[in-house]
């Protein structure tokens, strides 16, 4: 997913919830009968209550209190995406703390006098703040029937079509799921790699799930899958910042999710396919090349723009959003020109120390083999079938910027095809007018004509030629 997904999830969270219910005068207040506990998480589940009194909260405050690496899992720069996550908090109430341990708290809020999140906060072995999760409190509402005649959403595909097996990835092991098709196989099979940040097995944006709507789309279409939690998530110090590379970050899990597949008696080892979302895709060409055994590989909304470059157009494209959102992207702007700058130059980077803290807290290293690696000729490169698909509405990878790169670096490739889809939105979600931040608050489900694009294609595909290990 793509570094705006953090950003979705906390800020759409928050100002969706807190835009219906008037304004008051900002301070915090707890209920006499419940306290924050005096433990590490505690402590700074009671900084951050009191510090919406005064916002925005200050730079250096804000690195007091969070761990670098969730800092730098945030769209930069990450004090004004946290900042601008709080906008429009205007009035806290302490209602119920429903989990407790030294580093993990779960409590619930009612945010300007109506709207009530559930916040889950937990803390590194120095007590900072490593995770921070906002969501509505009172349960999710029911996502709109399907259209006649399209794939039922996950939610009511019956469970007698869908096996869901836990696994675990690579080492050491990620949390994953298998889903497989009801019989014996032998099944094609579809790697899920996620895109950026740390994100969960099943892409979690808000109340949206996208990797689960495709794993049990596929499935209830006679074809496999696994997707798996990213080790940033799982394991969130395992990459080094000093030398951590996206290669690290991506390409290893999907290895080892492709080689627990061709050793699965219901799967099919010589039709196994790479399907990779948003910077996730961006690497999957890359997967594919380590891999000569992946029969073809699937594009969802890959990035093909520089990262600094990407960063710098999605914020402009903020800035032109009415209210809070647009207000923050405004004011952040200039700032984040003078960052893209520093880590759009190679020689620089090159140069720099490996401990130097750029844009959104990451080191050169990572920047750098971002800016060496071409995702597009990569992908031209490997002898794989390509299937690319695309959201019209989609703003963090576009048409323009993205899918258009793509198109041109493959021209005259044989075996790419390419698909857009006019209403859906990065997460492939089906909506209208202009996308916001915001529009990820409202559950639904990927859109049905998007995993049967997906299942038709690698029913058309013939298995792969190379031979995969054999099984034990």
């Amino acid at each position: 997913m793509s570094r705006l997904a953090v950003f979705a999830l906390v800020v759409a969270a928050v100002a969706a919830s807190v835009a219906a219910c008037g304004t008051a005068a900002r301070r915090s207040s707890a209920r006499a009968s419940v306290r924050f506990p005096s433990t590490a998480a505690g402590r700074q589940a009671r900084w951050l209550f009191g510090a919406v009194r005064h916002l925005p909260i200050p730079d250096r405050t804000i690195a007091a209190h969070f761990d670098r690496a969730y800092l730098a899992s945030l769209p930069a720069p990450g004090a004004a995406t946290l900042n601008a996550g709080l906008v429009g908090v205007q009035h806290l109430r302490l209602d119920a703390i429903t989990t407790r341990t030294p580093r993990r708290l779960v409590f619930v809020v009612t945010v300007n006098g109506k709207a009530k999140l559930r916040v889950r906060i937990a803390v590194d072995g120095q007590g900072l703040i490593s995770q921070l999760h906002l969501l509505p409190a009172g349960g999710l509402a029911p996502a709109p029937p399907a259209p006649p005649g399209s794939t039922p959403p996950p939610a009511v595909i019956p469970a007698t079509r869908v096996r869901q097996i836990p696994v675990g990835v690579g080492s050491p092991a990620l949390r994953g799921t298998l889903t497989l098709p009801a019989g014996n196989g032998p099944f094609p099979a579809v790697v899920l790699v996620g895109g950026s940040g740390p994100g969960d097995e099943d892409e979690t944006v808000g109340p949206n799930k996208p990797f689960r709507d495709i794993a049990l789309g596929l499935a209830a279409r006679g074809i496999a899958s696994i997707r798996y939690d990213k080790r940033t998530r799982d394991y969130p110090r395992s990459l080094n910042p000093r030398t951590g590379t996206p290669t690290q970050e991506y390409v290893p899990d999907a290895l080892a999710a492709i080689h627990l597949l061709q050793h699965q008696p219901a799967v099919n080892p010589h039709r196994i396919f790479v399907l990779g979302h948003s910077q996730g895709g961006t690497y999957a060409p890359l997967i594919a090349k380590r891999a000569p055994s992946v029969t073809g590989v699937i594009l969802l909304a890959a990035g093909a723009e520089p990262l600094g470059a990407a960063m710098l157009r999605q914020e402009r494209y903020l800035a032109t959003l009415p209210g809070t959102i647009g207000a923050q992207a405004k004011a952040e702007l200039p700032y984040l020109t003078r960052q893209v700058a520093e880590i759009n130059n190679p020689a620089k980077l090159a140069k720099d120390s490996p401990d130097t803290v750029l844009l959104g807290g990451t080191r050169p290293a990572y920047y750098l083999s971002a800016l060496r690696y071409d995702e597009v000729a990569t992908a031209r490169a490997i002898p794989q079938p390509l299937l690319l698909l695309q959201g019209a509405r989609d703003y963090r990878a576009t048409v323009a910027d993205d899918l258009d790169v793509w198109r041109k670096g493959l021209r005259g490739r044989k075996r790419v095809t390419v698909v857009q889809f006019p209403k859906a939105d990065h997460l492939f979600l089906d909506g209208r007018g202009p996308p916001t931040p915001l529009e990820y608050t409202k559950p639904g489900h990927v859109d049905s004509k998007v995993t049967a694009t997906i299942a038709r294609w690698i029913d058309n595909i013939k298995g792969s030629s190379a031979q995969p290990p054999r099984r034990s």
